[in-house]
């Protein structure tokens, strides 16, 4: 494909906003009049649920809604002595609601607000920054990102979030913040202090009074009262029995009764329907009995170990020992296996003989110390473990409990610079079943498709200069040898496509594997611009099978926002000439009218009865289908004056 003159600056933009690296988007809160329901879109295969109670709910007047994970970052890195020097650890929502593209996409869109995107230069800048010296002697972890998310309400009519995170570096800085919103199913828009009241200060002023009289036990406390004023109260979730602040020092609950006369219409029709239905039920994380229960009685494999930390790895190998009623020397250790419930201490240190060990946890014992003697070259991240050019890994790949050497060498060609060689050895041997002679960069991976095969998987991603994708290729090593499971770069979406350019993927375990790609739509043209989406491949028993979506919907909200808050006129999406929009893809029913001049953005993608049909959105938040024409490079012909690219 020939590159869009604007395609470097939008794809530096894209590769920040996929990797979450870029700033936040100033969004600004977009009226929305709800189209005409437009499909319904299967997701149950796609991903399982991630709400507070692993399920959505449902009430008579109201939308299913479901809240899954739009993107998991999980990133590690370690000293040469195999010290954690950073883990950053985050979890974004999406929400589904099938009966609602458009209230959908603009509920997702405001959640892009509060991505930490802008945290991460400077967290992984100022851990680079860290003499080698000094690393690993501070406190346990000397650099920590973690931000996730909680359901807190989903009626199908308000749905109430918890955002939130910590963020510390080294000794110097320990951060949490909290983020609360709480969106109107119905119109995908978020809910303000100006929504709820048609006098929003004074609103403001009894919520800050409220939850300063809570906070000082003598009553109002004038500087506490000031600080919250100042602060803002933008930060609100609306629940059962009232409205959740973030403010200041922690949360606070002012139940309705407080506020109601200070609601408009609108606000009490809200108050009256969270007060209809239970709030979600927020889950805590107990500290699990054992790491591994059956490290007793059963090996094993290198899946159980491919991504533990040190902690893990430590924890595992003396819940071996402590299982036969060893005591420990270390405090924490004693500490820790004091709290479980299986635990009689019983065995000094010095007394207990290695003896008393069965071979299964022998055998465990050894595979466990081999992860942990692997830490100071292990860096974990979207895309697995990853694997460094001339070194050795020891991994156990097909899952029988032994772990089989792994070493891979690159090497320039002579006659073309731009030509690699590239040979992969397992337990010495050479293994012929992937291409010697490679153009691109190549990057090799570790990672467990199906925790249920036991088996570790190779990920193969090749990309030329232009970050086309060569090769997108998975492994599986059996009978001692290494097969092709299949090459992702190929067709996809029915044949009706083929992956250009992919940037992240996730494989959670559950045999589900999502690749964001972009545009791989056979059809898409200057008409509507390139666009990253998540494409879902099930894997099972070695093989790859693509999991068909109604709706690909766009991913890259960050391009979109810009476009609508005319704030990069390189991003706009600016109509040339009237075009029709309909309310269902099949169908005269006008969705809206579209002028020239007006910005419509792309926002998902669909194909029936060998068609394409692209979903777009104008600035009010309507929505509607697009019959998509034939490639054409006359400008006259296109829909728009400038899209940001095309793929």
């Amino acid at each position: 494909m020939k590159p869009h003159p604007l395609l470097p600056v939008v794809l530096l933009a894209l590769s920040l906003t996929i990797s979450g690296c870029t700033g936040n988007s100033l969004l600004e809160e977009t009226p929305s009049s709800p189209a005409e329901s437009l499909t319904n879109q299967d997701t149950t295969k796609k991903e399982q649920n991630s709400t507070g109670t692993g399920k959505s709910d449902t009430n008579e007047n109201g939308s299913q809604v479901t809240v899954k994970t739009w993107s998991a970052d999980n990133n590690e890195t370690y000293t040469d002595q195999g010290t954690l020097l950073y883990r950053w650890n985050s979890r974004v929502p999406e929400v589904i609601i099938p009966d609602k593209p458009d209230s959908q996409y603009l509920i997702n869109r405001s959640l892009r607000e509060n991505d930490q995107d802008t945290r991460c230069s400077g967290f992984i800048s100022d851990t680079m920054d860290i003499p080698p010296a000094s690393a690993g002697k501070t406190s346990l972890n000397n650099y920590l990102f973690t931000f996730d998310y909680q359901v807190l309400k989903n009626d199908g009519t308000i749905l109430s979030l918890r955002q939130n995170g910590t963020d510390i570096r080294g000794n110097d800085r320990h951060d949490t913040f909290t983020y609360l919103s709480s969106y109107d199913v119905e119109k995908g828009k978020k809910i303000t202090l100006s929504a709820l009241s048609d006098d929003p200060e004074s609103l403001k002023l009894a919520l800050a009074q409220a939850a300063a009289g809570q906070e000082s036990a003598g009553g109002s406390n004038a500087s506490l009262l000031t600080q919250i004023m100042t602060s803002g109260l933008n930060q609100f979730a609306l629940l059962k029995d009232g409205i959740l602040l973030s403010a200041v020092t922690e949360e606070t609950l002012i139940p309705y009764g407080q506020i109601e006369k200070m609601l408009n219409n609108y606000g009490k029709q809200l108050m009256t329907a969270a007060q209809k239905s239970a709030d979600e039920a927020v889950e805590t994380k107990d500290e699990p009995e054992y790491i591994f229960p059956e490290s007793s009685t059963s090996c094993l494999t290198g899946g159980d170990l491919l991504e533990a930390d040190p902690a893990t790895l430590r924890l595992a190998r003396n819940e071996i020992y402590a299982r036969h009623g060893r005591k420990f020397d270390a405090a924490d250790l004693q500490e820790y296996f004091n709290s479980k419930s299986w635990y009689q201490p019983v065995t000094d240190p010095s007394d207990f003989k290695e003896d008393s060990l069965n071979e299964v946890e022998k055998k465990n014992l050894n595979l466990i110390k081999t992860a942990e003697n692997q830490l100071p070259d292990k860096e974990i991240s979207n895309d697995g473990v990853n694997l460094k050019a001339d070194k050795d890994y020891l991994l156990d790949l097909d899952g029988d409990g032994n772990c089989e050497s792994i070493r891979w060498t690159s090497t320039d060609g002579r006659e073309d610079p731009n030509e690699k060689k590239f040979r992969l050895y397992i337990n010495g041997t050479y293994q012929n079943s992937i291409p010697e002679n490679i153009r691109g960069n190549i990057n090799l991976t570790a990672l467990d498709l199906n925790k249920k095969d036991k088996e570790i998987e190779l990920h193969l991603s090749i990309h030329q200069e232009s970050d086309s994708i060569f090769s997108f290729s998975f492994y599986r090593y059996q009978n001692g040898s290494l097969k092709l499971i299949g090459d992702l770069a190929g067709p996809v979406c029915g044949g009706n496509g083929k992956l250009f350019r992919q940037n992240g993927l996730r494989a959670e375990g559950d045999g589900i594997l999502a690749v964001s790609a972009d545009t791989p739509f056979s059809g898409s043209s200057l008409q509507f611009g390139c666009y990253f989406t998540d494409l879902f491949f099930s894997y099972k028993d070695g093989k790859f099978k693509e999991v068909p979506q109604e709706i690909y919907f766009k991913k890259d909200y960050y391009l979109v926002t810009n476009a609508f808050l005319h704030n990069n006129p390189s991003q706009y999406y600016v109509v040339s000439h009237p075009f029709p929009v309909s309310a269902t893809m099949e169908g005269d029913t006008p969705a809206f009218t579209v002028s020239a001049g007006e910005t419509v953005c792309p926002i998902g993608w669909a194909l029936k009865d060998g068609h394409s049909f692209v979903l777009v959105m104008n600035e009010a938040g309507d929505c509607g289908w697009v019959k998509e024409t034939d490639w054409d490079f006359d400008p006259d012909t296109a829909y728009y004056l400038a899209v940001p690219a095309w793929g």
